[in-house]
């Protein structure tokens, strides 16, 4: 027991609760940034992939016919990192590019909705389900507002590429929660844990010999709480030495 409470000893100091304080407090802002930078990062990503794979259709569209060879198509796919790409047009549905086998969508999203809320629950969910959905992506296609892109792709690369930005994330917080903890414990250990320790101090030492005169308080400029403190204590404890040394020579 006698160890236990030399361990827990130094956590009890003000010192030791405002460094752990900070920290946390740092950390948590840290987690609220996260949540919708993740979020945004999702959405980044797969704005990216419909931009990609309208590049591919717009080369697709300039051949003769729309058509190309398996092996340029597959290429092209895989180069996008798509199964299929179908181009939307005011009264057109337009398969460019899929693969050979039939699709199974398991979820569809639609890049046209762009709420902070839906896009932090989209997040979250595709992190929770797992990286083995293939989702369809539904973009609209810029100036061209009557046009948009469908785009079939594997949800793993992207669940792999956010728990990457989670961790970069992560550590970057870990290291600006730290030097910023360390940084506010220096600073209101200066300011303000360094005067209340010598004012408790003195106090205690007051406290065990207050004819003791070295025991006094020597107050500082400051002209903040903690030196109006300081001045208030030196003047009581000079006026209580006084009190106990006229007190002693009336009984003497």
């Amino acid at each position: 027991m006698a160890f236990i409470g030399k361990i827990v000893a130094p956590f009890r100091s003000l010192s030791a609760r405002l460094l752990i304080l900070t920290l946390l407090f740092v950390m948590l802002a840290e987690v609220l940034i996260f949540v919708p930078s993740i979020a945004f990062f999702r959405l980044n990503y797969l704005v990216k992939k419909t931009e990609f794979a309208h590049l591919a259709t717009l080369s697709l569209l300039a051949s003769p016919d729309n058509m190309v060879s398996d092996e340029l198509r597959e290429e092209l796919l895989f180069r996008v990192g798509a199964r299929s790409v179908v181009l939307h047009g005011a009264n057109s549905r337009l398969l460019i590019l899929s693969e050979n086998m039939p699709i199974s969508i398991d979820a569809e999203f639609n890049l046209a909705d762009q709420n902070p809320a839906l896009l932090i629950e989209h997040a979250f969910m595709s992190l929770m389900v797992g990286p083995d959905r293939i989702i369809r992506i539904i973009s609209p296609i810029e100036n061209e507002p009557n046009s948009s892109l469908e785009v079939v792709i594997d949800e793993a690369p992207l669940i792999d590429a956010m728990y990457d930005y989670a961790w970069n994330i992560f550590w970057l917080s870990l290291m600006i929660s730290s030097l910023t903890a360390i940084l506010v414990y220096l600073a209101l250990h200066w300011l303000l844990v360094r005067p209340m320790r010598r004012l408790s101090e003195s106090m205690i030492a007051f406290r065990r010999a207050p004819e003791d005169v070295s025991t006094a308080v020597v107050p500082s400029r400051r002209r903040d709480e903690i030196g109006v403190a300081e001045r208030e204590l030196e003047i009581m404890q000079t006026r209580l030495r006084s009190a106990l040394t006229q007190k002693q020579h009336l009984v003497a």
